[in-house]
């Protein structure tokens, strides 16, 4: 009869998909408390708080458990549903080894927040969001209602689709995540694709967004030259390229994107009134 009543005290603490679910609708809120002396930890707590009411029994271990996760967290609020998902498993063996891993729980936080924060800030939010704002801005700017609407859709199919999959999978793996970080490379990996794909894009903008033109035309012989028509014979969309690695050399040498707007309207106004350079 004993033996029966422990077996069910431990299947009462069995973390179940239902419980899952309940982290994965307060991981959209994790921002919603972000300070500048623990960042996410308050929503990070709250995202982790229904678990930590099942799997400890005694008020005094819950709040061990709480004040735990109020320790300084950031990363990635898209990412870090791995690391609320790794962080759930610790979570359940902590509770059934008599909380001797509390130590292990902080650790691993602190481990995965920094890489995953470089892998969801580069390439969720530094490359697959740019691409699909600049197809939809690029619509919009033809006119088309259809380019907000896109981008509203497919970045939220994204963005519940894929803090769904982080959670469970980090669920799944476990501790086995820190392993296949680690034993795969995968934070150089992907940082080097997005940068890649980054700059493809940024390419296809530039063409596409960017219109300077020298409308000078000058007489050689009988024939009327464009100062443009051979600029474009040489490489077409050579003004737009150099205006923007400019651009980018300037931020590098850390000059505010305020003064370079300004230089960008007084360089416009002194050219473009005489003629000297045309939009389009």
């Amino acid at each position: 009869m004993a033996e029966n009543t422990l077996i069910n005290e431990s299947d009462e603490l069995k973390i179940d998909k239902k419980d899952m679910l309940k982290v994965y609708w307060r991981s959209f809120f994790i921002m919603s408390t972000i300070n500048y002396e623990r960042f996410q930890s308050l929503g990070f707590a709250y995202c982790m708080a229904p678990l930590i009411k099942k799997l400890y029994k005694s008020e005094e271990d819950r709040a061990k458990a709480l004040t735990r996760h109020m320790e300084m967290y950031n990363s990635n609020h898209m990412m870090g549903n791995l690391i609320l998902g790794v962080t759930t498993v610790l979570e359940e063996q902590n509770a059934a080894n008599g909380n001797k891993m509390e130590k292990a729980v902080s650790s691993v936080k602190v481990g995965l927040m920094g890489p995953l924060a470089g892998i969801g800030d580069s390439l969720l939010f530094g490359t697959i969001r740019p691409i699909l704002g600049g197809v939809a801005g690029a619509m919009a700017i033809k006119g088309n209602i259809l380019g907000p609407i896109l981008f509203l859709v497919l970045w939220n199919i994204m963005n519940f689709g894929f803090r769904y999959w982080s959670l469970m999978y980090g669920r799944n793996t476990g501790m086995g995540l820190l392993r296949q970080i680690k034993e795969s490379n995968l934070v150089q990996k992907i940082s080097e694709g997005a940068s890649v794909l980054g700059l493809l894009v940024l390419g296809v903008l530039v063409a596409d967004w960017v219109n300077i033109s020298i409308p000078i035309k000058y007489k050689a012989g009988n024939e009327t030259q464009s100062v443009q028509d051979i600029l474009d014979s040489i490489m077409p969309g050579m003004l737009p390229l150099l205006a923007t690695v400019l651009m980018i050399f300037l931020l590098k040498r850390n000059i505010s994107p305020g003064k370079i707007i300004i230089g960008v309207f007084i360089i416009s106004f002194l050219l473009g009134g005489p003629g000297i350079l045309t939009n389009g």
